[in-house]
Protein backbone atom coordinates (compact mmCIF):
# COMPACT_ATOMS: atom_id res chain seq x y z
CA UNK A 1 0.00 0.00 0.00
CA UNK A 2 1.15 3.33 -1.02
CA UNK A 3 0.64 6.72 0.75
CA UNK A 4 -0.33 9.61 -2.22
CA UNK A 5 -1.08 12.90 0.05
CA UNK A 6 0.60 13.42 3.66
CA UNK A 7 -1.85 15.81 4.75
CA UNK A 8 -5.45 13.50 3.99
CA UNK A 9 -4.33 10.13 4.68
CA UNK A 10 -4.94 8.88 1.34
CA UNK A 11 -3.64 5.11 0.72
CA UNK A 12 -3.68 2.76 -2.83
CA UNK A 13 -4.39 -0.61 -2.54
CA UNK A 14 -4.68 -2.79 -5.36
CA UNK A 15 -5.47 0.20 -7.80
CA UNK A 16 -7.94 1.48 -5.33
CA UNK A 17 -7.99 4.77 -4.00
CA UNK A 18 -8.59 4.30 -0.13
CA UNK A 19 -9.39 7.37 2.44
CA UNK A 20 -8.23 5.84 5.79
CA UNK A 21 -10.78 7.30 8.80
CA UNK A 22 -9.52 6.89 11.69
CA UNK A 23 -8.34 2.90 12.22
CA UNK A 24 -10.28 1.35 9.41
CA UNK A 25 -10.04 2.11 5.90
CA UNK A 26 -13.00 3.23 4.21
CA UNK A 27 -13.04 2.75 0.06
CA UNK A 28 -13.92 6.48 -1.56
CA UNK A 29 -17.48 4.76 -3.06
CA UNK A 30 -18.58 3.88 -0.03
CA UNK A 31 -17.37 7.09 2.38
CA UNK A 32 -18.79 9.18 -0.16
CA UNK A 33 -22.35 7.26 0.32
CA UNK A 34 -22.35 7.94 4.12
CA UNK A 35 -21.04 11.17 3.01
CA UNK A 36 -24.08 11.93 1.13
CA UNK A 37 -26.29 10.03 3.69
CA UNK A 38 -25.44 12.83 6.18
CA UNK A 39 -25.46 15.77 4.06
CA UNK A 40 -28.45 14.60 2.37
CA UNK A 41 -30.71 13.70 6.25
CA UNK A 42 -29.16 17.61 6.51
CA UNK A 43 -30.52 19.02 4.01
CA UNK A 44 -34.00 17.70 4.64
CA UNK A 45 -34.20 18.68 8.08
CA UNK A 46 -33.52 22.05 6.87
CA UNK A 47 -36.42 21.91 4.52
CA UNK A 48 -38.86 20.39 7.02
CA UNK A 49 -38.24 23.00 9.71
CA UNK A 50 -37.53 26.08 7.38
CA UNK A 51 -37.87 26.04 3.82
CA UNK A 52 -41.72 24.34 4.56
CA UNK A 53 -42.43 26.75 7.29
CA UNK A 54 -41.61 29.72 5.89
CA UNK A 55 -42.70 29.31 2.94
CA UNK A 56 -46.65 28.91 4.65
CA UNK A 57 -45.81 31.29 6.96
CA UNK A 58 -45.18 34.06 4.12
CA UNK A 59 -47.98 32.76 2.54
CA UNK A 60 -46.37 31.30 -0.35
CA UNK A 61 -48.19 28.16 -1.14
CA UNK A 62 -46.26 26.90 -4.48
CA UNK A 63 -43.01 27.47 -2.48
CA UNK A 64 -44.29 25.36 0.07
CA UNK A 65 -45.57 22.84 -2.31
CA UNK A 66 -42.13 22.87 -3.76
CA UNK A 67 -39.95 22.25 -0.76
CA UNK A 68 -42.49 19.63 -0.02
CA UNK A 69 -41.59 18.05 -3.05
CA UNK A 70 -37.98 18.29 -2.36
CA UNK A 71 -38.42 16.62 1.00
CA UNK A 72 -39.88 14.03 -0.37
CA UNK A 73 -37.42 13.71 -3.07
CA UNK A 74 -34.90 13.88 -0.51
CA UNK A 75 -36.14 11.06 1.88
CA UNK A 76 -36.83 8.76 -1.13
CA UNK A 77 -32.94 8.75 -1.98
CA UNK A 78 -31.66 9.01 2.04
CA UNK A 79 -33.67 5.40 1.82
CA UNK A 80 -31.66 4.35 -1.46
CA UNK A 81 -28.55 5.10 0.29
CA UNK A 82 -29.59 3.64 3.73
CA UNK A 83 -30.47 0.46 2.09
CA UNK A 84 -27.01 0.46 0.18
CA UNK A 85 -24.99 0.82 2.97
CA UNK A 86 -27.30 -1.70 4.94
CA UNK A 87 -26.94 -4.81 2.48
CA UNK A 88 -22.81 -3.93 1.70
CA UNK A 89 -22.49 -3.64 5.62
CA UNK A 90 -24.21 -6.91 5.88
CA UNK A 91 -22.68 -9.02 3.35
CA UNK A 92 -18.93 -8.02 4.69
CA UNK A 93 -18.14 -5.54 1.87
CA UNK A 94 -18.53 -1.87 3.45
CA UNK A 95 -14.93 -1.14 3.71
Amino acid sequence: MSKISSKRNIYIKQNQVIAKRGDSMVCNCNYNKIKLLYKLSVLSAFVEKHAIRDAEKDSHPLCAEECKELKQDLERHIEKLRLAVEGLSREGKFG
